[in-house]
């Protein structure tokens, strides 16, 4: 199946050249008033001052209106819902130490090619993320005046990270009053009130300044597997033979329960003891599962239920005071400052550990082989691991701007910028090998009080950066071409970041059960200039041009231009076009952090191969992975085209139609243990310290044994290319019996070309295009209509992500459906003057459920969410 054919593009490519031909056909039917002085602003995208709004380069702007009347509860919500957040980013997922964190994907292209921005100035990323993107969860919704979306290279602007695109969340300042906001919402299926909200927000305004105060306090219940019907654990048996094999045939359920290997892992066996396990815990903790298809003919398994206990979702419980002030200092200079503070605290579940039991004893009550071997055990006695995270995120800016009154009143900006985050993340009830070990050195029951005391272990993780910025710009007017002026922006910035994860001394050495990771930590310094002008080059059409060049202490240096251009074709007509480079340097993980540990999945296919089974039955299975940085990395490149055309239809209707190409080369990689164990085996990866692959001994007859383990890590790898088109359309209509309004976004993805370890004879990556595969739709919309009539507003807002592939077969070629998703969010909003607003809603109107595989499993989270309807409320008042 290609559902990227020729038609679909012919259609696609026909809207673009429909709206483009009727702007340029259309007769002018709005022209400025002659005369007209228009204010100067600031667009993301550019650092001159300027009075159009459509600029060279495309920016889409979601208002605080927005935010409330589609039901988004956060900023990572509203940048969740926004289509151009093509394939989804992730959210707040339990069982991790980035469980409190959230994330905003442009493109599809990864959420570290995403540079945010507060105020048009450089948001850092999370050190929980390894610094690569930023926590949009520590950025309070309260304090948010709009979100501007650059959809375009940014880094001859703004430096690393902006390749897909720039996120500019713009801040309320100088305001006025005081006001007050509470809420609430009822998820359906979990019953009681599952989100709250309230804040403050208060302004005063001074002859010579303003200071704007801002309290908001969000907090977020967690999701349970087992409150959903397609999380919990499940067993069905889905070729009808009466026999339930483990992972065709289950979800939810794994492995470690109470299993043992063979010495030489040619099978395994559930524990002779499973049936006292099913008869303490219940058969819907730990069951008997044959696992003839994923280990050997005649091996069985004692699993456990472990999505009847995890959590989907992580709490979130935020407080933030955020604080912008300004006060003119002197004539013509102007001193400002921000201070933001928040603290995050989260809570997610997992399963009582699941470790793995090796030496186990010849003569261990579990063993029925007699001699030492390997268990996959799941530790109940100890409990269900907890995972407390809190973050602290600490930002300072202060600085002066004025004008010079002698030079045409060109404009100059110096500040300091300072930002640190504190995350901490405390695991209870994990598994101390070490404690295992003194048990059974001193025949300690491990079921005894005495025993699981021994055995429990708290795990600490504590992650920390600071970023230190100083950043100078002058902007003027120097020239002129056809009688007007050239405008100038000259700058250079210098910053200082720091990181750090530290890991608690027995996970770091490998002594804690069903954890993993490493310590890490690193610093770069890095400084860069940046010069940007605007050419009038004829009446009608303006050049833009831009360059930056970052050095950077650890890597080299970069230097990042751009070109674009803005025809004003008609008076209602904008026509833009641009071209543009951008680069990402290597986070500080993948630089400096020592070797990690994951249990990730991976398809065996040399053993599959080697032992006789179809290749479209070479299940995909957890193995151990372990995972080393690379400080030899250099950075990712970019090329992004863009070509677009804006048309002011009548003074309130307008259509956008964008067309995109991004290409990026370098690409920082950390190969899947899937291409690593095939890699090594057609000889295209050689045997190294980072990559290899250990194997259970070869079969009687020579067959390949299972992979044990695998090494990986990271490098610049091969490119990616996504090729696109964005199409909006805004509208108001004022009639009789009241205002309509329509806001119609949708972003589709032509073709999304990437190394998915497909090979030419001479080892090198083949890019396969996988627009319309599972997790990556061609299609996202979102539409927003309104009704207002007086004091009353009605909104209806619908987000539709197209349907895509369910998997692709061993010819990487797609196969079967997963289905289209729309959610339907609807809302009330009474304006009763003085008395206040009172908002009432209700999000997934038709409850839908997430996109589920034919299996009945819900696998992407980052795309679709798992809250179901949900009702809520708030109230605002003003003074």
């Amino acid at each position: 199946m290609h559902k990227n054919s020729f038609l679909a593009n012919s259609v696609r490519f026909a809207l673009i050249g429909g709206a483009a031909a009727t702007a340029f056909t259309m007769p002018a039917v709005y022209a400025a008033e002659e005369g007209d002085k228009v204010e100067r602003i600031e667009v993301t995208g550019s650092r001159i001052k300027r009075s159009d709004l459509e600029g060279a380069s495309p920016v889409a702007t979601i208002s605080t209106e927005d935010m409330k009347v589609e039901g988004n509860f956060t900023v990572a919500d509203a940048l969740r819902n926004s289509n151009l957040n093509s394939f989804g980013s992730f959210s707040e997922r339990s069982g991790s130490s980035a469980q409190s964190q959230a994330t905003i994907n442009l493109r599809g292209a990864g959420s570290e090619r995403t540079l945010v921005l507060i105020d048009g100035k450089r948001f850092p990323g999370s050190p929980t993320l390894g610094g690569a993107s930023a926590n949009l969860n520590a950025i309070p919704m309260a304090a948010v005046e709009r979100i501007e979306i650059l959809t375009d290279g940014a880094s001859s602007v703004y430096g690393s990270d902006a390749i897909a695109g720039v996120v500019n969340i713009i801040m309320k300042k100088d305001y006025q009053g005081l006001e007050f906001n509470v809420g609430g919402g009822n998820r359906e299926r979990d019953g009681g009130l599952t989100s709250k909200e309230f804040s403050v927000t208060a302004g005063y305004q001074m002859d010579k300044g303003n200071i704007t105060f801002a309290f908001d306090h969000q907090d977020r219940k967690g999701i349970s597997d087992g409150d959903r019907d397609f999380t919990k654990a499940k067993m069905t048996d889905f070729n009808g033979d009466g026999i339930i094999q483990a992972y065709t045939e289950t979800d939810g359920w794994s492995i470690y329960g109470a299993t043992v290997a063979a010495p030489d892992f040619s099978t395994a066996a559930a524990s002779p003891l499973c049936e006292d396990l099913i008869a303490e815990y219940g058969s819907n903790t730990f069951a008997r599962v044959r696992a003839d298809d994923d280990w050997s003919a005649g091996s069985e398994y004692c699993m456990f239920a472990y999505a009847n206990v995890s959590y989907n979702k992580a709490s979130v419980d935020r407080n933030t005071v955020y604080v912008d002030a300004n006060y003119e200092v002197a004539d013509d200079v102007e001193w400002f400052g921000r201070v933001m503070f928040t603290q995050n605290e989260s809570f997610g579940r997992y399963a009582p550990p699941a470790a793995p039991w090796r030496g186990m004893g010849a003569d261990n009550v579990h063993n029925e082989f007699g001699e030492e071997t390997t268990g996959y055990f799941r530790w109940v006695g100890i409990g269900n691991r907890d995972g407390f995270v809190t973050d602290y995120n600490q930002d300072y800016l202060t600085g002066l701007k004025g004008t010079i009154s002698s030079w045409n009143d060109a404009e100059w900006e110096v500040y300091y910028h300072y930002n640190k985050a504190d995350n901490k993340s405390v695991g209870k009830y994990y598994l101390s090998y070490t404690g295992l070990a003194y048990n059974q050195a001193n025949d300690i029951d491990l079921g005894s009080e005495e025993g699981i005391a021994n055995m429990k272990a708290t795990t600490l993780t504590e992650d920390s950066s600071e970023f230190h910025q100083y950043f100078a710009g002058l902007g003027f007017e120097a020239g002129e071409i056809n009688d007007t002026a050239i405008g100038h922006y000259v700058g250079m910035e210098y910053f200082e970041q720091d990181y750090a994860s530290v890991y608690d001394a027995a996970s770091e050495a490998g002594n804690v059960g069903g954890s993993a990771g490493n310590s890490a930590g690193g610093s770069r310094e890095v400084t860069a200039f940046f010069y940007e002008t605007i050419l009038p080059v004829h009446d009608d059409v303006e050049l833009n041009l831009a360059v930056r060049y970052d050095d950077y202490s650890d890597f080299g240096d970069e230097l990042s231009p751009k070109a674009s251009v803005r025809w004003q074709a008609m008076d209602n007509v904008v026509v833009r076009a641009s071209y543009s480079e951008a680069f990402r340097a290597p986070s500080l993980d993948q630089l400096y952090a020592a070797e990690t540990f994951s249990a990730e999945t991976g398809t065996d296919k040399p053993f599959c191969e080697s032992n006789g089974i179809d290749l479209a039955d070479c299940e995909s299975r957890q193995i151990d992975t372990y995972i080393t940085a690379n400080d030899e990395l250099g950075p990712e490149t970019s090329e992004y085209i863009n070509f677009g055309v804006a048309w002011d239809i009548v003074d309130d209707i307008s259509v956008k139609v964008d067309y995109f190409n991004l290409t990026v080369d370098n690409v920082i990689t950390q190969l899947s243990n899937t291409k690593v164990i095939d890699g090594i085996d057609s000889g295209s990866i050689a045997t190294s310290d980072t990559f290899y692959v250990n194997r259970a001994p070869n079969g009687a007859n020579g067959e390949l044994g299972r992979a044990l383990s695998v090494g990986t890590g990271y490098r610049n790898d091969a490119s990616f290319e996504i090729e696109g088109i964005d199409l909006a359309l805004n509208g108001n209509f004022e009639t009789e019996v009241g205002e309509f309004g329509v806001a119609w976004s949708n972003s589709f993805v032509l073709s999304y070309k990437q190394d998915i370890a497909e090979t030419d004879s001479a080892g090198n990556s083949i890019l396969t295009d996988t627009a319309g595969w599972a997790g990556q739709p061609e299609w996202k919309s979102n539409l927003t209509t309104s009704y207002t009539n007086g004091d009353h507003r009605f909104s209806w807002n619908i987000n539709y992500t197209d349907s895509t592939a369910e998997e692709r077969d061993t010819d990487f070629n797609p196969t079967g459906k997963l289905d289209s998703w729309t959610i339907h969010n609807i809302s009330y909003t009474y304006d009763s003057g003085d008395y206040g607003v009172i908002l009432l809603g209700v999000n997934n109107l038709t409850d839908e459920d997430p996109v589920l595989t034919s299996s009945g499993q819900f696998n992407d989270a980052d795309l679709y969410n798992n809250y179901g309807r949900e009702y809520r409320a708030s109230y605002t008042i003003k003074f």
